[in-house]
Order: structure tokens, then C-alpha cells, then sequence
């Protein structure tokens, strides 16, 4: 009889549906991170010192090779357990009793905008895909109408790049970061909503995984890095602490934090100034 392993989460994403029954598989296995595909949609179990995801379950682990978890795995999640049936062995995860993670979204852009601003592109710049800044700054001019039709643009823009999530798709989500935050206002829901119609016939021009990411995005359901890189972008971080967070935040990955960073910055300069305006107004 094979044997069963139960390990209890640590904490879970705000998006994961409580108690949900379904079946899914394992889409990809990384030394930090299983993805899980359930349902249509990506969950992705997490080692303890990753950043929290809208789907994500993290667990009391520093790396997931132990486990011996393969592609195309059987899944299936149940009354707040998620059993993934391995050749050696069931493995459940236990999320009934974690906490649940949630942004704390800014509610307003303090004074020192630029000069934060100029901080994150000097942290970013060197660290980005050589191609990441002009593609952001194509995206926005599109998206505010400066430019030829955004699916046009967004075309020659997602799955550009090299790796799984390819450095066009970063650059996307980190634009919906920012237009998809409070501080954008009525201007950025509408660029929102733009974004969403533009992607929907897009994402299967990128890899299954970049193309899951960019939907969660589009919905507005945004992981930890993207949601604190726009809070310090609006002041939500002690002087002292911004210039650590905002390096940190870039050098994610090979170019992966870099390249969000590119889409923030570009999209802050169009919506978060005049959110500044507003707040202080």
C-alpha cells in the first residue's frame, strides 16, 4: 500500500477558493514551485521563502525536489485539501487552517514620486531584457491611444522573450499592476478592461503558464512582488527600506523582476502622477 503524506500550508492566496471540488494535473515542476492545472486555472504550490500568489498554497518547505512530484500527476481538491497522486505515494496538502494572504493596496501617492521613480529605474535598468523598456513604452502609447491599435501592439509584444514567462508577457503584467490599482482611478479601470480585450485572443501566442498568468493579471489578481513594487512606487515605504525593497523586487529571477519593473515604470508615469495630484488635491 502506497503511503500518504500530509503536510499543512502555511498560508494561501487571496483568489483560492475555499472547499472547492475538482480534478486537475500537475502542469510543471520547479525546485520552489509546483504548478498545479485545476480547473482552467494555475495554482502553484510554493516554498516558504517564495512570494505569495492569488493561487498560491505555500508550505513549510525549502524546496520541492524531496517530493518527487512529476509532470502530469493527477490532482484533486476537496473540502479544503489538495492530494497530488505520486509514484511514490500520496501527498496531501492541508489548507483548512492557514491564513489567508491579501494586498494592502496604497491609497494614496505621497510626495517623492519621482524621485522613487528614478530609484526603480536606476535598480531595473541594467537588470531588464534589452528590449523590455521599448516594448513598455510602445505598450503605453497604445493604450493611451498616442499610437496604433493595441492589439497590434500587444501582438508583437506577448511571448517576446526568452523563458517561461517570457520578457513581453512581464512587461504586461507589470502595466496591469499599476492601471489595475486604486490609485489609477476611473482611467485605469477603463485601461483595465482595454488590456483584458486585447489579451483574451493573445495569450495563446506565449507558453501555458506565461498565458495563465497574463489572464489571472488581466482580472486584476496580481501576486506580492507586482502589488509592492506599485506601494513603493506611492510611498509605502520607509526611506531607509526603499532602495533594499526596490533592488531585491529587480534582480528577481534572471530578467523576470527587471522586466516587471519596466511595465510599472512606464504605467506610473501615465497614472499614478495623477493619482498624486488627486490625493493631495
Amino acid at each position: 500500500m502506497s503511503a500518504t503524506t500530509i503536510i499543512a500550508a502555511e498560508r494561501v492566496g487571496y483568489a483560492l477558493p475555499a472547499g472547492v471540488h475538482s480534478v486537475g494535473a500537475v502542469h510543471s515542476v520547479f525546485s520552489c514551485a509546483v504548478n498545479l492545472e485545476i480547473e482552467g486555472e494555475m495554482w502553484t504550490l510554493l516554498a516558504s521563502d517564495c512570494a505569495e500568489q492569488p493561487f498560491g498554497i505555500r508550505l513549510p518547505v525549502r524546496s520541492f525536489e524531496a517530493f518527487a512530484i512529476r509532470e502530469g500527476d493527477g490532482i484533486h481538491t476537496r473540502a479544503g485539501f489538495v492530494g497530488v497522486e505520486r509514484a511514490g505515494g500520496r501527498l496531501v496538502v492541508d489548507c483548512r487552517a492557514a491564513p489567508r494572504w491579501a494586498p494592502s493596496p496604497p491609497d494614496a501617492v505621497l510626495p517623492g514620486f519621482a524621485a522613487r521613480v528614478a530609484l526603480l529605474s536606476q535598480a531595473a535598468s541594467a537588470r531588464a531584457w534589452p528590449s523590455s523598456r521599448l516594448m513598455a513604452h510602445d505598450a503605453m502609447r497604445a493604450l493611451l491611444g498616442e499610437s496604433g491599435a493595441l492589439d497590434g501592439v500587444l501582438t508583437g509584444i506577448v511571448g517576446r522573450g526568452p523563458g517561461l514567462t517570457p520578457a513581453g508577457d512581464d512587461v504586461l503584467v507589470g502595466i496591469l499592476a499599476v492601471v489595475a490599482s486604486p490609485l489609477a482611478g476611473e482611467a485605469g479601470a477603463r485601461a483595465t478592461q482595454a488590456m483584458r480585450r486585447a489579451l483574451e485572443g493573445l495569450v495563446l501566442r506565449t507558453t501555458a503558464l506565461s498565458g495563465h498568468m497574463l489572464r489571472q493579471a488581466a482580472r486584476g489578481l496580481l501576486g506580492r512582488m507586482p502589488h509592492d513594487l506599485v506601494g513603493a512606487l506611492a510611498g509605502g515605504l520607509a526611506a531607509d527600506e526603499l532602495d533594499c525593497a526596490l533592488r531585491r523586487i529587480a534582480s528577481t529571477g534572471a530578467t523576470s523582476g527587471a522586466d516587471i519593473c519596466m511595465g510599472v515604470l512606464e504605467a506610473a508615469r501615465a497614472f499614478l502622477r495623477s493619482g498624486a495630484y488627486k490625493a493631495a488635491a
